[in-house]
C-alpha cells in the first residue's frame, strides 16, 4: 500500500475532516508522496474522529526496529473534567503491538491524544519491571498538588507496559517474565522505541501530523528507560527528564543479593534497630547544612564523619534494641558501601556504589525497612512480606541470572554466572557515557537524584553524571545536561524531618523546566523552587526549598525555615 494511492488510509478519519477543504493537497492521484503540512483539525472535529481510531493498524515497516503489527484496539473520546484533579478533553487510544515469537507477550500501550493539541508529546516512563501499562494520564512523578497534568496542558501522551503482562505474578515473582528472551528485550529497551514509532504514526493519522517536539518523562526504571533512550536513541527525543534512574541495573540487582545474603545468618534489623540507626545518623549530620531541622541536606559532608562500629553490641551478638550485632552490621555495610563485582559490567563498571545517610526513616515507609530488611529472616522464595530488595534480588537471580525459579539465592556467586551477567549488563546497564548523538540533534536532559533514596543509590547517578562529563568535559555537558539532588527525599520524591515528621518541600515541575529549555534555549537555574503544596484545592504553596544543581546542597541562612529565599546553593564536598 503506497501514500499516493490510498492517502486517506495515512491521513486517518481526522485528516477526512481537512480534506474536503483541501481537496488539492488531499485528492487521490494528484498527491505527490511528500508530507503535507495540513492545518492540525479543530477541536470539534478531533473530538468526533476519536472513535474511528479504532481498528486502525501501523505496519512493521512503519517500525524502525524489527516489530509485529500493531493494532488499535479501543478509542474513546473521554470528556473534560472541571473538578480537581481536572482533565481536559482527550482520546483515549489503546492497543497492541504483536510478539514475533511464539510464547512473548504482545506489547501493549495506551496513547491520550488532547483535543486541544500543544504539538508536543511525552512518553512516560515505567517502575519497577514494569508488566502494567503506564497510562500516561495522571500527574507525574513529583508533580506538585494542583499542578496540571500534561494533558491538561495540551501535551500528547503515551505509554507501555514494556511487553510483558505481569499482573499475576509481580508481587513476588517480578522477573519472571525474563525467562521469554523477546519479553526481556523489549523490557531493556526495544519496546519504548516501537511504542514511540507507533504513536506518532497514529499522531500522523489524527492530527495530521506528527508531534514538533517529543519528550520522555520517567522514574526509577522509567528513569533507566529515559537514559536508555537517549543513548540507544538519541534521534528519538528532544527532551528527557530522568528522576533517580535505576542506570547501572546490573549493579544494582546485584547489590540487593549482597545485603540480603547476611539476612540468612542473623543480619535481619528490626524497626527499632532502624530507629537507632537513623537518630545516629540525624545526630551526626542534621546541622551540617546549619540547620538542626530533622533534615540531612549536605549529603556528601554526612560520609565521611559516620561510624557504625559505634552502634557494634559489645562482642558483635544481638544483645538488644541498643546496638547493632556484626551480622546486622554486615547488612549496612552492604547497603551503603559499594557492590565490587570480580569482573566488568557495561562500560567497564566493576562496582556500584552504596547508599547516602539520612532517608534511613522517610514518609510512607521508605527506608531501610522498606527496601532492605523487615526484621525478620527472609522467607524462601519471597513473600510480599519481605523487603522489596529482597524480592527483586532474589527473582533477578532466579529468573534473570539462573533462569530457574527453584535457584536457592544462599548458594549465589556471581563468578558462577559472569557470562550471563555481562550479557544482561549489555542490554539493561544504561551507563554508556558518550551522549554526543543526543547533544548533537539538540536533546536536553534534566537528571534528578534523591540523597535519601534507598530503593537504588544517587551515587549511581552522580557518578553517571561525572562520567559524562569526563567524556565529553564540562563546558560541553553544560550546554545539554542538568544534575540536580533533592536532599534527603525518598525514592518516591518525598521527605520529612526525623525530628519533628513535617513534610518538607520537595515537588517541582520539571516538565515544564525541561519544554522552556527545548523550546527556547532558556538553560534551568542552578537553584530550582521546590513546593509543597496544600493537597487540596485552591493547593495554596505552605513551604519552598530549592533544589540545587550537583555538587550544591541547600544551606540555610538565614529568615523563615519555609521559604526557598532562606537558603543558598553551596559546593557539598566530602
Amino acid at each position: 500500500m503506497t501514500r499516493e494511492n490510498h492517502p486517506n488510509r495515512w491521513l486517518g478519519v481526522a485528516g477526512l475532516v481537512a480534506c474536503s477543504a483541501l481537496l488539492a493537497a488531499c485528492g487521490a492521484g494528484r498527491w505527490s508522496g511528500k508530507a503535507v503540512n495540513l492545518a492540525v483539525p479543530d477541536k470539534t472535529s478531533l473530538a468526533r474522529a476519536c472513535a474511528g481510531m479504532a481498528g486502525k493498524t501501523v505496519s512493521p515497516g512503519q517500525i524502525a526496529l524489527t516489530s509485529g503489527k500493531a493494532t488499535v484496539s479501543s478509542a474513546m473520546l473521554v470528556p473534560a473534567v472541571t473538578t480537581a484533579p481536572a482533565f481536559a478533553e482527550y482520546c483515549r487510544v489503546q492497543g497492541t503491538i504483536a510478539p514475533l515469537t511464539p510464547g512473548a507477550d504482545p506489547i501493549r500501550f495506551q496513547l491520550n491524544l488532547p483535543t486541544t493539541w500543544n504539538e508536543k508529546a511525552v512518553m512516560v516512563g515505567g517502575g519497577g519491571f514494569n508488566g502494567t501499562v503506564i497510562d500516561a494520564v495522571a500527574a507525574l512523578r513529583d508533580a506538585a498538588p494542583g499542578q496540571a497534568q500534561p494533558i491538561t496542558q495540551g501535551f500528547a501522551t503515551f505509554g507501555t507496559d514494556s511487553g510483558h503482562d505481569g499482573t499475576a505474578y509481580n508481587a513476588t515473582d517480578p522477573a519472571r517474565f525474563a525467562l521469554n528472551d523477546e519479553m526481556f528485550l523489549n523490557f531493556a529497551h526495544q519496546s519504548y522505541k516501537k511504542v514511540k514509532d507507533v504513536a506518532h504514526v497514529l499522531m500522523q493519522q489524527y492530527y495530521l501530523r506528527t508531534p514538533s517536539k517529543q519528550y520522555f518523562y520517567g522514574g526509577s526504571e522509567g528513569g533507566r528507560e529515559g537514559l536508555t533512550m537517549a543513548q540507544r536513541y538519541p534521534q528519538d527525543f528532544d527532551g528527557i527528564v530522568s528522576v533517580v534512574p535505576v542506570i547501572s541495573w546490573t549493579g544494582l540487582f546485584n547489590g540487593f543479593i549482597s545485603y540480603q545474603l547476611p539476612q540468612f545468618s542473623g543480619g535481619a534489623i528490626n524497626a527499632s534497630k532502624v530507629r537507632l540507626l537513623a537518630n545516629y545518623v540525624n545526630t551526626t549530620c542534621d546541622a551540617l547544612d546549619n540547620s538542626a531541622d530533622g533534615v540531612v541536606s549536605n549529603y556528601l559532608a554526612c560520609p565521611s564523619r559516620i561510624d557504625l562500629q559505634r552502634l557494634r553490641c559489645p562482642g558483635g551478638g544481638d544483645t538488644g534494641d541498643t546496638c547493632l550485632s556484626d551480622a546486622q552490621l554486615a547488612v549496612l555495610k552492604a547497603s551503603y558501601g559499594p557492590t565490587v563485582l570480580p569482573f566488568p559490567l557495561a562500560n567497564g563498571l566493576t562496582t556500584y556504589p552504596g547508599r547516602l545517610y539520612g532517608g534511613e526513616i522517610q514518609l510512607g515507609g521508605e527506608g531501610v525497612g522498606r527496601w532492605v530488611t523487615t526484621g525478620l529472616v527472609p522467607n524462601l522464595p519471597p513473600t510480599s512480606a519481605d523487603a522489596r530488595g529482597v524480592i527483586y534480588g532474589s527473582s533477578y537471580a532466579r529468573y534473570v541470572i539462573a533462569k530457574n525459579a527453584a535457584f536457592d539465592i544462599r548458594t549465589w556467586n556471581a563468578s558462577n554466572f559472569q557470562a550471563r551477567i555481562q550479557k544482561v549488563s549489555a542490554l539493561m546497564d544504561s551507563t554508556d557515557p558518550d551522549l554526543s548523538a543526543f547533544r548533537a540533534r539538540g536533546g536536553k536532559l534534566i537528571i534528578r537524584e534523591n540523597s535519601g533514596d534507598w530503593a537504588q543509590s544517587p551515587m549511581a547517578g552522580i557518578q553517571y553524571y561525572q562520567s559524562v562529563v569526563d567524556k565529553l568535559t564540562q563546558p560541553v555537558v553544560d550546554e545539554f545536561v542538568r544534575l540536580y539532588v533533592s536532599p534527603a527525599s525518598n525514592h518516591g520524591g518525598t521527605a520529612a524531618s526525623l525530628t519533628t515528621g513535617a513534610e518538607i518541600p520537595t515537588n517541582h515541575d520539571l516538565l515544564t523546566t525541561l519544554d522552556k529549555w527545548v523550546t527556547s534555549g532558556s538553560a534551568p537555574a542552578d537553584a530550582l523552587v521546590q513546593v509543597r503544596n496544600s493537597p487540596s484545592a485552591p493547593f495554596s504553596t505552605l513551604a519552598t526549598r530549592p533544589m540545587c544543581r550537583y555538587p550544591n546542597y541547600p544551606a540555610y541562612v538565614s529568615g523563615d525555615v519555609t521559604k526557598a529565599e532562606s537558603y543558598r546553593c553551596v559546593a557539598s564536598l566530602p
